[in-house]
């Protein structure tokens, strides 16, 4: 038990911001499988302004654990309401958690966010997401062994222990598949791919045109939008918030490992892969404002070594048509012409049987594991 009382108190301050987003430093120090976030884009990611909060579709609060004069722990408590009302739900959410070794403190901070959460109507708490699943969501239960992948999170083996004693039990389990990029998935694939072409003459698929950026993000929300909409946890993009991650995406996309699939000219699906930058961010620590980091980090970013399949999705009306497997073959052949050696396949629901089955074709294993919990208020 630590000797100084400990407090639980609302954000107020630039100040505890900075602290708020600093404490992963202190915490992590040493530790050679955290990939520092950059602090802008997680400030970013908390402040009001964000379009995640816009028109009062979310709110949050954010708490800092004080033992004394030192900050023990962190948590954000959100009201998404738009999620809410699509899924005619009354879910609060945690997310940006972090703490010491210290059951008394993340006890109370999740407390804090659960009484934020139930004085807003809400009458669960379900979390980690940063800020909701269509960022950064779960928390590492398995794989500890690795750095995470582009936009996965990381946190100590200790840290599930510590939840669960305070009431919080697992909703959904989210999986990370991970293979080699390499030429005998591809030829599993091709007389697939080959079949569909033959039976869908007027499917067309293509990678993104960045030159039309604007255009092609518009084509590719309504896919999402239309894709997922039957998924656990899923809520729709608002034009303003999927411009918003559209942007922080364009820096990584490798045009020729996103595409598009029309049929007709319809928009019917996508895939997207990005190359994992987070060996980069490791240099950066956290800022882009030293010129020698910087420098490593672009070198380092010039190697084409892994990949993250973000995300992969057909409309209802054209599932079950192969649609699927043509986008898997061109965005494999891509990768195997632009030179990635790995790919991760992140995050799968534990219950989407089709999508594991699909990258098993790739050889895929399963590398990590990643929970959301949930407990009723």
């Amino acid at each position: 038990m630590n000797a100084a009382a400990l407090r639980v108190v609302p954000v107020r301050t630039a100040g505890d911001l900075r602290r708020f987003i600093d404490l992963p430093w202190r915490l992590y120090a040493g530790d050679p499988c955290w990939v520092p976030p950059l602090k802008a884009q997680v400030r970013g990611a908390v402040e009001k302004k964000h379009p995640f909060y816009a028109n009062g579709a979310a709110d949050r609060e954010l708490f800092l654990a004080w033992r004394g004069t030192r900050v023990a722990g962190r948590i954000a408590a959100i009201t998404n309401r738009a999620y809410n009302a699509y899924h005619g739900d009354r879910s609060g959410f945690f997310g940006f958690f972090e703490c010491e070794d210290d059951p008394e403190a993340v006890t109370a901070l999740v407390a804090a966010a659960a009484a934020w959460v139930k004085e807003r109507g809400c009458d669960t708490l379900v979390g980690p997401v940063n800020p909701s699943t269509n960022y950064e969501a779960g928390l590492l239960v398995r794989g500890f062994d690795t750095p995470p992948t582009v936009m996965m999170t990381y946190n100590p083996p200790r840290y599930g222990e510590l939840l669960e004693a305070t009431g919080l039990a697992k909703a959904k389990d989210l999986f990370a598949y991970a293979s080699p990029v390499h030429a005998k998935s591809l030829e599993r694939l091709e007389k697939f791919a080959d079949r569909t072409r033959r039976r869908e003459p007027d499917l067309v698929i293509r990678p993104v045109n960045l030159k039309e950026f604007a255009s092609e993000v518009q084509i590719i929300r309504d896919i999402y939008n239309r894709a997922w909409e039957k998924n656990w946890g899923f809520v729709p993009v608002s034009e303003a918030e999927f411009d918003f991650l559209a942007k922080d995406l364009k820096p990584l996309v490798d045009p020729p490992l996103l595409r598009i699939g029309f049929v007709a000219g319809d928009p019917a699906g996508f895939l997207l892969a990005i190359p994992d930058a987070n060996p980069a961010l490791a240099v950066l620590n956290g800022s882009m404002a030293n010129p020698i980091r910087l420098l490593r980090a672009m070198l380092i970013g010039r190697r084409r070594v892994g990949l993250r399949l973000i995300t992969m999705g057909v409309k209802e009306e054209y599932r079950l048509r192969g649609i699927e497997g043509v986008m898997f073959y061109e965005g494999l052949k891509a990768a195997l012409d632009r030179g990635y050696s790995t790919c991760e396949y992140s995050w799968i629901l534990e219950d989407n049987e089709l999508a594991k089955r699909t990258v098993r074709l790739m050889d895929a294993e399963q590398t990590k594991t990643y929970r959301i919990y949930s407990k009723s208020l």
